[in-house]
């Protein structure tokens, strides 16, 4: 799917994507053209639309003749508003994906019109004999509001069934462990946790000065050491970081990713579905990924509090600086504190 390149320009990104407030809050912005996901979850997660199956070749959903009604709702909904375009759907058991393109002005918000399509579902569930509320909660609504996003939005639908299957096959993959204890530091985590006894380790950090020709020499010395068995630890904080970690797991080899806020928080509503999401999800489902969120304990342990102020103590003497303390509440420290985790979960410290 393509749009031409006006369409990710900052002058229409401003005017149509809600992810800028002080424009979306203005009056009409809702009926502008737009590219919106929206996700519709039915009442206690039931399985009211569909059953989840496998043919040997590929997932699927069967539908009930609820889902089948979420699809048939789809043709009044396009007769009522041709202003819209759908790109991508899927019926899950419990919940319901679509992506709609408002491609001109409506004389309703695109609010309106899913709400519109839910109530004329609702309706039809009713006279299947479903007499509750169909729905659990309001609509999500995701917009597109970068270059590069749609087709990830359309990839995520299209493959939601195979990656609820996959994570169905490996529950244990993608459970979340609160309280993990790797060299006494406590973590929440996710992954496969066999990756923690692997002998062999290697650390990659990235310097954000380093040129693109120092980060290219770094991902071949890092593939090197991963072909021989060595999983690889990051915080995939910096450009090269990050570009590291993307072609060790691109390339399927072991990795263990420190993240900063990453989880949902305990007790929170997001914390019994949550998933990795695009690729993270498929490197879980394989056992070659580790999520690792330090507690406040780790992030503020005597061992990573002196190792991360004898760090930025060493680099303001080598810059004839005076060495300034940097609160442990601060991003600047939380960020530092990673790889001086990653080094003791390494043994280089």
């Amino acid at each position: 799917m393509s749009f031409p390149r006006e369409f990710y320009s900052r002058k229409h990104t401003n005017e149509t994507m809600p992810n800028e407030p002080f424009t979306w809050q203005e009056p009409g912005a809702w009926r502008k053209t737009c590219i919106v996901h929206v996700t519709m979850v039915a009442k206690d997660r039931q399985p009211l639309f569909g059953t989840l199956r496998h043919n040997g070749t590929k997932a699927y959903i069967e539908r009930t003749p609820i889902g089948q009604a979420l699809i048939s709702q789809q043709s009044k909904m396009l007769e009522m508003c041709p202003e819209i375009k759908i790109l991508a759907d899927k019926v899950m058991p419990d919940h319901y994906h679509i992506v709609l393109h408002v491609t001109r002005t409506m004389s309703r918000t695109i609010r309106e019109v899913v709400r519109g399509y839910m109530q004329g579902c609702k309706v039809e569930a009713r006279k299947l004999g479903f007499t509750e509320n169909l729905y659990d909660a309001p609509p999500f609504f995701r917009t597109l509001c970068h270059k590069g996003q749609l087709d990830a939005m359309i990839k995520y639908v299209k493959a939601n069934a195979e990656r609820a299957w996959l994570r169905k096959q490996n529950p244990d993959l993608f459970r979340l462990h609160r309280q993990t204890t790797v060299c006494r530091l406590t973590f929440t985590s996710l992954g496969n946790h066999f990756l923690l006894d692997w002998p062999d380790r290697q650390l990659i950090t990235v310097s954000r000065n380093s040129s693109e020709e120092e980060i290219q020499q770094q991902i071949q010395n890092a593939l090197a050491f991963a072909r021989y068995g060595v999983v690889t630890y990051t915080a995939a904080i910096s450009k090269g970081e990050q570009m590291i970690a993307r072609t060790i797991r691109e390339q399927g080899f072991p990795l263990v990713v420190s993240l900063n806020d990453g989880f949902p928080k305990e007790g929170s509503p997001n914390e019994k579905y949550y998933k990795p999401g695009g690729a993270y999800f498929e490197s879980c489902s394989k056992g070659t990924l580790l999520l690792l969120e330090p507690t406040d304990q780790a992030i503020t342990s005597d061992v990573i509090r002196l190792a991360t102020e004898t760090m930025l103590r060493d680099k303001a003497e080598a810059r004839h600086l005076q060495y300034m303390p940097v609160s442990v509440t601060s991003q600047r420290y939380r960020f530092l504190a990673l790889n001086e985790i990653g080094r003791l979960l390494c043994g280089r410290i």
